[in-house]
């Protein structure tokens, strides 16, 4: 049962950071500001830093847990619908924060090292101004796919049993 709690965050996370790569790709394009490499290229590379992250975060939090017990506080069992809202509620909220504040760091760091010093803001500043507007619909997004995919990664792993993990 371990093993498939670990599948299930792991494909949870992957598919949930794939959608953030996309959407901080195109918020941080939208910036007047700042020179990017093509389109596809920027989107790739952001997907693939939203993936790791997603994936370290997945081994390292025990988000799944963390739904799992916030459930069994609420009295809400699987399948029920009500599981369901409550389980992806921790597991968006940290994939969300805790990647789009990587994935933007990260870029934000790129970006801030090519400003010349003297005209150079500073990094937590430039870092937060970008990551403000990614935030809400990183967290939104990843709430609405945490809610309609889960039941579906959660079926495929468990066998076809449609129950979530105990």
């Amino acid at each position: 049962m371990k093993k498939q709690e670990r599948r299930i965050s792991l494909i949870m996370s992957v598919v949930m950071s794939v959608v953030m790569g996309i959407i901080a790709s195109v918020v941080i394009s939208r910036s007047p500001n700042v020179q990017l490499p093509p389109f596809p290229l920027f989107c790739l590379i952001n997907i693939v830093e939203s993936v790791v992250v997603g994936v370290l975060v997945a081994w390292l939090i025990p988000l799944g847990k963390l739904g799992q017990a916030f459930c069994k506080k609420a009295g809400a069992v699987p399948p029920s619908l009500k599981f369901n809202l409550l389980n992806s509620i921790p597991l968006s909220l940290g994939n969300s924060v805790i990647v789009s504040a990587v994935v933007n760091f990260v870029n934000v760091a790129q970006a801030h090292s090519k400003i010349p010093a003297p005209q150079a803001p500073p990094l937590m500043a430039m870092w937060m101004g970008g990551w403000w507007p990614l935030l809400i619909p990183s967290i939104l997004i990843s709430y609405v796919l945490a809610v309609v995919i889960s039941p579906l990664v959660v079926k495929a792993v468990m066998g076809g049993a449609g129950k979530g993990p105990k």
